[in-house]
């Protein structure tokens, strides 16, 4: 038959050549494993529905299943039917050719396990990952909740600020991005006294600062427990190892709180200690507790084949109730949220700045004349005004100051841009103490560098005083990432160094700076 279709239609020829294929892939199946399952490829229609394509196999056997998968304009769908018998799916198979639903047919083999080739490259990376949690737990009292988007500046702010300004000896073990809730990590952390470190923290002048960042406080007892807390069974085991290792040295245990995290597995946290019947169910008292009992999910794979009795991980611990471990900031009143976020930055910058050096204090700069670029809604210039007390404060922006800045006497709005304001600036200048000695900068610029061109320029043109602070936030515009972030910023310093004379300069990711920004701190020449 083929070769007298040749010279007529070419689809003709190509659509029995693709029946023959068919055919003979079909009759080689015949030698393999027997299934019931046959695969339906090419499907033809986007909305075929199982039952027409079951119709249009029923009359070789029973159809007892179909189930189509794909479409929707991503992929070409197909199916699998299954037939009551093997006979009728060979059938199907064997009988079977092209239609205007599909394009093949053939047999639907079942995948041998047994013999398939896994890499143990995943279940290694994770026994090592395991195994580092263990050690990292085997070392931590405390463990910090935080923003994920916030893990190295707490990390840093811990180690260059607590440790230096509250005198207390500490050390970063180690971190994990939480699996068990979105955009939450946990910061693991040692300490000679966890309650003295927790109690710091607690601290209003810190909690100004690291509210954004920090969410709990989980005082803990080194080591870690290999449950689940989301399963019943892993709670009793959390609960049994608390009764036996960790409540039993507390003699005087009169009422506790419980800290779960995970929050949603509080319930069952509950449950187990209330099944367990041991006495610890009578002295649950949230409000008036004189110990607080801290238990965290501190690891949990969820990987398709993890064992959740294995790969997962709790830390647990007992501490006196002496401080609230939740950090919360009181919220901004009377709608002034976007002027207290900017607030908080340079309150955050100066502090971190007088705490590095023993030399520097703001209050040496108390009536002084200081400028604010780009300074709406007014959160820089609030603080130079009400808390640095400066004599004159010339907050520079086209755009309106919170009514509560506007009507300070000590502010002088200059609805411009700074560019504008240096030269009427300089007109007003009489004498050195007219110069300004606090130049600060939160402007949105479309580079950084124009940043510290501002500052230069307003040197050049002869406002400034001889030595003059300033704090300036750097925005990224270009690029992702931190390390991208970083190495613009390491730029744009090198060159601000390179053109004038800066002392003292720091660079901080600030808690209240965007992933993008960076603030530097110093003195110009």
């Amino acid at each position: 038959n083929m070769f007298t279709m040749v010279g007529t239609n070419k689809s003709c020829l190509l659509l029995a050549l693709t029946s023959l294929s068919i055919q003979a892939a079909a009759a080689l199946s015949v030698t393999s494993a027997r299934s019931n399952i046959i695969f339906v490829g090419g499907l033809c229609e986007d909305d075929l529905s199982s039952t027409k394509l079951g119709k249009e196999f029923d009359r070789y056997g029973n159809v007892v299943d179909v189930s189509i998968i794909g479409g929707g304009g991503k992929q070409q769908p197909y199916a699998f039917v299954q037939f009551d018998t093997p006979q009728s799916a060979q059938a199907a198979i064997s009988e079977t050719a092209p239609s205007a639903l599909y394009r093949q047919v053939k047999a639907a083999q079942p995948i041998d396990r047994s013999k398939r080739k896994r890499s143990n490259t995943s279940r290694q990376k994770r026994e090592a990952e395991l195994q580092h949690l263990k050690d990292v737990c085997s070392r931590t009292n405390l463990v910090l909740q935080v923003q994920s988007t916030h893990i190295d500046r707490i990390k840093e702010f811990l180690s260059n600020y607590i440790s230096k300004n509250e005198s207390i000896e500490l050390a970063i073990e180690g971190q994990s991005s939480s699996s068990i809730t979105k955009n939450v990590s946990l910061v693991f952390v040692s300490t000679s006294n966890p309650i003295s470190l927790a109690s710091a923290l607690s601290k209003s002048e810190h909690l100004e600062i690291i509210a954004r960042a920090v969410n709990k406080l989980y005082i803990v007892h080194p080591g870690a427990v290999q449950a689940d807390m989301s399963t019943e069974e892993g709670c009793e085991i959390i609960v049994k190892d608390l009764i036996q290792n960790k409540i039993a040295s507390y003699d005087d245990l009169e009422s506790v709180r419980l800290q779960i995290f995970p929050p949603s597995c509080q319930g069952k946290v509950i449950a187990a200690v209330e099944s367990l019947d041991n006495g610890l169910a009578a002295k649950l008292n949230p409000r008036d507790a004189t110990e607080t009992i801290s238990i965290v999910q501190v690891y949990k794979h969820k990987g398709k084949s993890s064992d959740t009795s294995t790969d997962a991980l709790v830390m647990n611990g007992v501490s006196k109730s002496t401080i609230d471990y939740s950090v919360q900031r009181e919220s901004p009143k009377n709608g002034q949220e976007a002027i207290s976020r900017a607030y908080y930055k340079i309150k955050e910058a100066v502090s971190r700045y007088e705490s590095e050096r023993a030399d520097f204090s703001m209050e040496s700069y108390r009536d002084c004349i200081a400028i604010d670029c780009g300074s709406a809604p007014g959160g820089w210039t609030k603080y130079l005004a009400q808390d640095a007390k400066m004599k004159i404060v010339h907050s520079v922006d086209p755009g309106d100051l919170d009514p509560a800045i506007e009507l300070d006497n000590t502010v002088n709005h200059m609805r411009m841009k700074i560019q504008d304001a240096i030269p009427q600036l300089k007109s007003q200048i009489q004498c050195d103490e007219d110069k300004i000695k606090v130049f600060v900068s939160d402007a949105c610029l479309h580079s950084m560098s124009a940043q510290a061109d501002f500052l230069l320029d307003a040197k050049e043109q002869g406002i400034l005083a001889d030595e003059v602070f300033f704090v300036l936030t750097l925005k990224c515009t270009i690029g992702h990432g931190k390390a991208n972030f970083d190495a613009q910023v390491e730029q744009a310093v090198s060159n601000l160094k390179d053109r004038a004379e800066i002392r003292d300069l720091s660079v901080h990711h600030l808690f209240s700076n965007r992933i993008g920004e960076r603030t530097i701190i110093g003195k110009l020449i």
